[in-house]
């Protein structure tokens, strides 16, 4: 007798992981095709599902490319917070929460590109949103080392807001120019001019490199 046919087990997957595969598909869909070029049935195929099924989680590439940004902002915020709440050693603690920031900004340097070039309104809300979240949680951590000693400013919160835009404004502008970014020089430039705006110690100089 012939062996009896084994029939593979067919794997259901949760909505949240079906939604999860077309957020994970369409950022490769969009990085190489772009945001304009990429159709529906293509994000459909890279998530692994019926282009009918598509239209059960998103509306439209334009919301799925905001759910895109939402997970590039919750990971933003998730940085803020880690670095924020690993101690209060004050200026230490910023200069790592700064190359953090740079640094998570720089990696998703194409994820950028494409929000900004799409103009999806739910995607540069959820932007500034998060922007605004995050000056002030560096705000209040800023607020409670300048009242033990550690920051000096005539306006904290003030100053914490320039800081920030200024950092995110260089960045944007070398993102969206498509500049090779230096991110060590980057976050030299940007702790230098946050330890001058908080009355910080100088920012050491990098060690220069071992001769040949």
């Amino acid at each position: 007798m012939a062996p009896p046919v084994t029939r593979r087990k067919r794997v259901t997957k949760s909505p949240e992981d079906r939604r999860a595969a077309l957020v994970r598909g369409a950022a490769k869909v969009f990085r190489e095709k772009g945001f304009e070029s990429a159709t529906v049935a293509e994000l459909a195929e890279a998530g692994e599902v019926a282009k009918g099924t598509f239209y059960l989680y998103f509306d439209s590439k334009d919301q799925l490319l905001g759910a895109i940004w939402e997970e590039y902002v919750d990971g933003f915020l998730q940085a803020t917070r880690e670095r924020l709440e690993e101690s209060e050693d004050w200026w230490p603690t910023l200069d790592r929460l700064l190359r953090a920031l740079v640094e998570h900004a720089v990696t998703n340097a194409e994820l950028h590109r494409i929000v900004y070039g799409s103009a999806n309104a739910k995607a540069l809300d959820l932007c500034r949103s998060s922007n605004r979240r995050v000056v002030d949680l560096v705000g209040d951590f800023v607020e409670r080392g300048a009242q033990a000693g550690a920051f000096e400013a005539c306006d904290i919160r003030l100053v914490c807001r320039m800081l920030f835009y200024a950092a995110d404004g260089l960045l944007d502008d070398m993102i969206s120019r498509g500049e090779d970014i230096d991110p060590e020089a980057v976050v030299t430039a940007v702790r230098e001019l946050t330890h001058r705006g908080l009355g910080g110690p100088p920012v050491p100089s990098e060690p220069a490199p071992a001769a040949p």
